[in-house]
């Protein structure tokens, strides 16, 4: 066939898919605020009753089963923990061509300050023009009901796919999960050519096409001091004073690992670099920090103290090396300090979240770049066409069990954990846009 008439036909294509993207996305919008009016918390969130907010995650799952099974899938539930259910939707192709899953988590974090939401409750969707307000639109009930929307508008269009297609509506990635969620799914036997994530892949720009992602640790370190009456504090520091033996306080003990931390950190920013990256992305950050002697009150010196950590590394990188240069900086910092040279901090590495890498020279990356700049435009002169996903998600998971996986979806993740959690909805079908498209091609068009 000539160019000139695959051109012609590409071009009848994509003008049929954005009339059906029209017509259904007030259905499709529907989905998301009903999704978003579901409480997902998950179960396993710190400080989060699981009782209170179990079943969730199995409603949302349920409720995208119900969109998709009137699209012709097959449902079907994957549960490692039954009151858990994961939903692997499969469209079966025609034949001979290439088979792409849609991977998204159903579950959310824990809003804080609830009271603080434009609607007065993270489950209630309100729209203020074209910004969608509620817990998960962005992260990432937005970008399920984004392809959920771009595969009703492929059947709209009459397009029958030649590879198969599969959508997994998974738990647990809010927590690492993925036993439970992702991976789960893919062992029991729902594996394709190629992934996409549908995660808010907002930087440097709206709907980057985002191939790789930092590697992170969840790390905590502790310190002990001495806990002993607040007055002691004098005969503890002073000089002439008695010196440990009257008292150490465990927390300034702890703020000397945090300084040190916080220069291993300047050091980062000029010696950790990667092409897809933004500088200072590799970074350890204080997230939690406590110490007292067992009861919260400031008449004691605090005779333990512990700070948590997300450590973000570099996809090059070694993470045993990593975390071997983090106990180093701290010790050696350590040995300035009397008490911390002979009572040294301890480290407990909670857990590893693994980088995703696919190669930009993948070819799903190609399709995905020649999608998104039929709907938005070619980047500008300059600016490459893929970047970093400055955040993780199951992508790490995926590319674990052999599933070559690229984040791209509506959202900026800035709203993502945040007060008044909000999803652009122009963006929301732009991204419909560019999953349909990228699904013809990726996939093959029988007709």
């Amino acid at each position: 066939m000539h160019s000139s008439v695959k051109d012609v036909q590409a071009s009848a294509l994509s003008g049929r898919i954005d009339d059906a993207i029209d017509r259904l996305a007030p259905g499709a919008e529907q989905l998301l605020e009903q999704l978003v009016g579901i409480n997902s918390i998950n179960p396993g969130f710190p400080g989060i009753d699981r009782e209170s907010v179990i079943g969730g995650e199995t409603a949302c799952t349920r409720l995208i089963g119900a969109y998709l099974s009137k699209l012709d899938f097959e449902l079907n539930d994957v549960a490692a923990d039954p009151q858990r259910i994961n939903l692997a939707a499969v469209l079966k192709g025609t034949g001979g061509g290439r088979s792409l899953l849609f991977n998204g988590h159903v579950d959310t974090v824990a809003p804080f300050k609830p009271e603080a939401w434009t609607s007065g409750d993270p489950w209630k969707p309100v729209r203020r023009g074209e910004e969608l307000f509620g817990l998960g639109s962005t992260d990432m009930k937005g970008g399920l009901a984004a392809a959920c929307l771009a595969i009703a508008a492929l059947k709209e269009a009459g397009v029958r796919l030649k590879g198969d297609l599969q959508v997994h509506a998974v738990v647990g990635e809010e927590t690492m999960d993925h036993e439970n969620g992702t991976t789960a799914v893919i062992k029991a036997g729902f594996r394709s050519d190629a992934a996409i994530v549908a995660e808010p892949s907002s930087q440097p720009e709206p709907l980057t096409i985002a191939p790789v992602s930092a590697g992170n640790f969840n790390l905590e370190i502790s310190v002990k001091g001495h806990g002993t009456h607040a007055g002691n504090r004098g005969a503890a520091i002073r000089a002439g004073g008695e010196g440990p033996s009257a008292g150490v306080n465990a927390v300034e003990k702890l703020i000397k690992v945090v300084q040190a931390l916080q220069d291993l950190e300047q050091e980062w920013g000029i010696t950790k670099r990667h092409p897809a990256f933004p500088p200072g992305l590799f970074s350890l950050v204080p997230g939690v920090f406590h110490g007292d002697v067992g009861v919260p009150s400031v008449g004691y010196m605090a005779d333990h103290a512990y700070v948590g950590y997300l450590v973000w590394y570099a996809p090059q990188e070694d993470p045993e090396a990593v975390k071997a240069e983090i106990e180093r900086h701290v010790h050696h910092a350590a040995q300035l300090d009397p008490w911390l040279r002979e009572n040294p901090p301890t480290f407990s590495w909670r857990s590893h979240w693994p980088v995703a890498d696919v190669s930009t020279e993948h070819p799903l990356v190609d399709v995905l770049v020649r999608s998104r700049s039929a709907v938005l435009g070619p980047p500008p002169a300059g600016r490459p066409a893929t970047a970093s996903f400055n955040a993780v998600s199951d992508a790490s998971f995926l590319q674990a069990q052999g599933i070559p996986a690229i984040v791209l979806g509506p959202g900026n993740i800035r709203y993502a954990h945040a007060v008044d959690e909000r999803l652009n909805m122009r963006e929301w079908r732009e991204c419909a846009r560019i999953y349909a498209r990228a699904i013809a091609e990726w996939c093959g068009t029988a007709d």
